[in-house]
């Protein structure tokens, strides 16, 4: 009897598609609200009376602060309990918080604000990533998980197409008086509207389905989640550091390196603008939320073509050699970006900046996915976080203003900043992500070798059963 017979069955196609629209969504909002920030620091700095080094805390480490201080307990959470319960939860709070940013009158207040943002979010991926590898067969996992890497890219894309707008809609009346709330500043206002909708989105998860865990390492090929034994944490320690040291290395530095550079870019790149160009911060969001939101998810959508072409000629390091491919094709843009002195320019090389940057991240769930087992899913992708929170979104944005406060000493010359952190991050993310190639591909073809056993485990206990 063959493993196919005996297996459990996968959830209908159409129904498991419609669950990635759904978390895909879900991680869309929150992208809205992570980025949101982005359009707003000029503002924000000049009411709140801060250095470009603190509105680069609220951007960075207040959001990853407590992302990472939770991120393992929730990844630990999302492989024993149920997984959408625990993404609705976290929907629900960094929506509140959200709208909450929105009330902040100091830097404190606002720093607060941000955590608990970074709270909600941090309860999302690795739930969600799991999720979707449990309604896809390994070899049809590749499109679904990175298709919900599309989010980042329309979140981006949204949040300053909405910052952009609202900023346009009260530039003729900066400081608005609402009921309850007294007066508010426009940027105040930019939270409070983009934080709402998340509270009525966790409606809509709850028409999803928890499905049954697979491919757990040491238990059956189809778990309830009640019965799905747990990672210890000496047992995720093992799987990564004396299983697949060189690989890991690779994926949490060198995509770690990258998200520093993307986190510099599109925190920094409207200010930018307004600085240097003299632009507003709803022209600014208007155009390049539209960029983005283009051609970001058409680099998503060109990553996803990449790797199924190198998949259906035998590559088995497809995923990580499309990040390669776009990574060292946006080394040199990723350097002239801020050099150049035409804002349209600037523009046209943000487009392919912009592709070529989320293109590379929409790997990095099948990266992940494809190389560990379901009780750790969950755990392995929260390490994957606190790495490129750490380095990403702790460094990046602090590390441009860091230049600019300390090392340039003038605002002004805040494209000088991007452009070093570039010229380090690029390059070096580049070198390391092509060194990792084969040692991935050994990783890759580890977990076929105990899929197999797990599956020929699996007939062998239905068999006996059956006797």
């Amino acid at each position: 009897m063959s493993v196919e017979a005996i297996e459990v069955p996968w959830p209908r196609t159409g129904y498991a598609w419609r669950v990635v629209a759904v978390l895909t969504a879900a991680y869309t909002l929150s992208f809205i609200d992570r980025q949101i920030l982005g359009l707003v620091l000029e503002p924000i700095r000049r009411d709140l009376l801060l250095s470009d080094t603190q509105v680069s805390l609220l951007a960075g480490s207040a959001f990853a602060i407590f992302y990472v201080t939770l991120g393992l307990p929730l990844g630990r959470i999302a492989d024993r309990a149920n997984r959408r319960n625990l993404i609705i939860c976290g929907v629900l709070l960094w929506s509140l918080m959200t709208a909450a940013c929105g009330l902040a009158d100091n830097f404190w207040e606002l720093f607060a604000a941000r955590v608990g943002v970074g709270v909600g979010e941090a309860a999302l991926s690795p739930a969600a990533l799991s999720i979707i590898s449990d309604y896809f067969p390994p070899r049809e996992r590749v499109r679904p998980l990175a298709m919900y890497f599309l989010a980042p890219a329309i979140g981006s894309g949204l949040a300053y197409l909405l910052g952009g707008t609202v900023s346009a809609a009260v530039s003729a009346s900066p400081d608005l008086h609402l009921p309850l709330l007294g007066p508010l500043a426009a940027w105040q206002l930019v939270f409070i509207i983009v934080g709402t909708p998340g509270m009525a989105f966790a409606l809509v998860l709850l028409s999803i389905r928890e499905p049954l865990r697979r491919g757990v390492r040491g238990g059956t090929s189809g778990m309830q989640h009640g019965s799905t034994p747990v990672a210890r944490t000496r047992d995720i320690a093992h799987f990564i550091l004396r299983e697949n040291p060189q690989t890991f290395a690779v994926l949490f530095l060198a995509y770690a390196g990258f998200a520093l550079h993307a986190d510099s870019v599109f925190v920094w790149i409207p200010t930018l603008f307004i600085r240097r160009f003299g632009w507003s911060p709803a022209e600014i969001g208007l155009i390049m939320g539209s960029i983005v939101l283009v051609c970001a998810t058409l680099g998503v959508l060109a990553s996803m073509s990449i790797a199924a072409r190198l998949q259906a000629r035998g590559s088995t390091d497809a995923v990580l050699r499309t990040s390669l491919l776009m990574g060292a094709a946006l080394t040199p843009l990723g350097i002239l970006l801020p050099l150049v002195n035409s804002p349209g320019t600037a523009l046209l090389v943000l487009a392919p900046v912009s592709a070529l940057s989320f293109g590379l991240f929409a790997m990095i769930p099948p990266t992940l996915q494809l190389i560990t087992p379901n009780q750790m899913r969950g755990q392995v992708s929260a390490v994957f976080s606190v790495f490129n929170n750490v380095i990403g979104m702790m460094i990046g944005a602090t590390s441009v203003a860091l230049l600019t406060d300390y090392v340039f000493r003038d605002p002004l010359r805040l494209h000088h900043s991007l452009v070093v952190v570039a010229a380090v991050t690029l390059p070096l993310s580049s070198a390391l992500m092509w060194w990792g190639l084969p040692h991935f591909s050994r990783s890759i073809m580890r977990a076929e070798g105990w899929m197999g056993e797990l599956a020929r485990a699996h007939v062998q206990s239905v068999a006996s059963t059956s006797k």
